[in-house]
């Protein structure tokens, strides 16, 4: 490696920084706290640098179960947190994007509602790219913003919908694998200034193949996923210059598996990443690997988390309000524990029906799903309990007959599952939330139900 001090191996260097290769250059964060990268030992600055690769990670230290109770949870305003990074953005004290994630159901996975919150960050602080993405197509009717995503060859997709499905899955929830010779992917950039920070997740194994990253058409060196067992090795990689395409080839010695990839600009301004799955429930996040999203948080906290489920959940008509806020007050207590500096947002879920009967009868012959009220409640009473930031999708949605009617307005804002939103619909959505988010002292906590 150019500029290594002799006799210092690349298993040394990845081993004290502990997060496989970390490419100097760039600022990186540790605990929260922008600091420059050690040296130019571990400098990445092209693809050629790649060569001697070594696949290995290390975990972050796991969190203690009894972390005290961080900043964002505390009295006052629950997105304080969040509030002050957007001052040091706005006051030019920051050189590290404002990072926010949404986890979700199909409302976060289509291309809408986060495209248009990103759109309305990015417009006001800084325009940085779309961040980290699902590898490939592997999201069904997968549309991301701000990129175009090919994907040539047989590819198989996996996500952590369902507990049984074989993992690991990150922080995407997806796992895309293929082990014929030339299958790739490609990631196109479609906005002017491109990005000249990559990311990519690769599960190494036993057995695992060799693969070759490109840049705007230049090959890098093969690059190999075997290991001597299964764990996720991180490729993050600043460029020196900006470009607008990255592939993943295939070279058919071994299945390659990936468990996400990114694009961004490095800089200040905002990034808005949206995880979301079809037919998620809050109790999805436990499907996926506990010591890769701990990392993923720790090492890059977000200012900001959005969880928006509640919708497939409110399905069953069995549902207990009181068992399903034990659930949430659950997953919310470990994304505190991983990422105890960030801010915290729930939403609550949107209006949502199904026909009843043949005959219209009410709102137009639709009622509302028959859990829907025991999650309401839950979301509530968890907001108020776990002094959380609330925000009320209802707001939107307005009950079930301004549901049944917005099915026929104009603009038209819902879909006629009388469950989905439409293009514009979302995208309202979107706006109010960004018009409370932004509002300092910004929420009332949620009031118990």
């Amino acid at each position: 490696m150019p500029g290594s001090p002799a006799g210092t191996s690349r298993r040394t260097l990845l081993g004290k920084l502990g997060a496989g290769l970390l490419l100097s250059g760039c600022d990186l964060a540790r605990g929260g706290v922008p600091v420059q990268a050690a040296g130019p030992s571990g400098a990445f600055r092209s693809l050629a640098e790649l060569e001697g690769w070594t696949p290995e990670w290390r975990l972050a230290p796991a969190v203690p179960e009894a972390a005290p109770m961080p900043a964002a949870a505390g009295a006052g305003d629950p997105l304080a947190p969040f509030h002050r990074a957007l001052a040091q953005l706005e006051a030019r004290r920051a050189s590290q994007p404002v990072l926010i994630v949404q986890f979700g159901d199909s409302h976060t996975a289509g291309p809408f509602f986060i495209a248009r919150l990103r759109e309305l960050f990015q417009a006001r602080y800084g325009a940085i790219g779309p961040g980290r993405l699902p590898p490939g197509q592997a999201p069904r009717f997968y549309r991301p913003a701000l990129v175009q995503v090919e994907q040539q060859g047989p590819w198989e997709a996996r996500n952590a919908l369902r507990a049984g499905t074989p993992g690991p899955f990150g922080i995407a929830g997806y796992r895309l694998r293929a082990s014929a010779p030339g299958s790739r992917i490609l990631l196109r950039s479609t906005e002017p200034e491109g990005f000249d920070r990559f990311s990519l997740d690769v599960l190494v194994q036993p057995g695992g193949g060799q693969f070759r990253l490109a840049l705007d058409g230049v090959a890098g060196p093969v690059l190999r996923s075997r290991a001597p067992e299964q764990r996720r090795a991180p490729v993050p990689l600043d460029l020196p210059r900006r470009v607008h395409e990255a592939a993943v080839e295939v070279l058919g010695d071994g299945p390659v598996e990936l468990l996400g990839w990114g694009a961004e600009r490095r800089g200040p301004g905002v990034l808005v990443e949206g995880h979301g799955i079809n037919g998620a429930t809050i109790d999805m996040l436990s499907n996926l690997d506990q010591a890769i999203l701990q990392d993923d948080l720790a090492a890059r906290p977000p200012a900001l988390i959005l969880l928006a489920y509640g919708t497939n959940e409110a399905v069953d008509a069995g549902l207990s309000a009181e068992a399903y806020a034990a659930q949430l007050t659950g997953r919310v207590r470990a994304l505190r524990r991983m990422a105890p500096q960030s801010a915290m947002l729930l939403i609550g879920a949107p209006d949502a029906a199904r026909r009843v009967g043949r005959h219209p009868q009410g709102c137009g012959g639709w009622a509302p799903l028959p859990g829907l009220a025991a999650v309401k409640a839950a979301q509530a009473r968890v907001a108020a309990a776990e002094k959380l930031a609330f925000w009320d999708w209802a707001e939107v949605t307005g009950g079930i007959c301004r549901l049944d009617a917005l099915t026929r307005g104009t603009p038209k804002l819902v879909q006629d599952d009388h469950v989905h939103l439409t293009a514009e619909g979302y995208r309202l959505s979107a706006e109010r939330l960004f018009d409370r988010l932004m509002r300092r002292q910004s929420m009332p906590m949620a009031r118990t139900i």
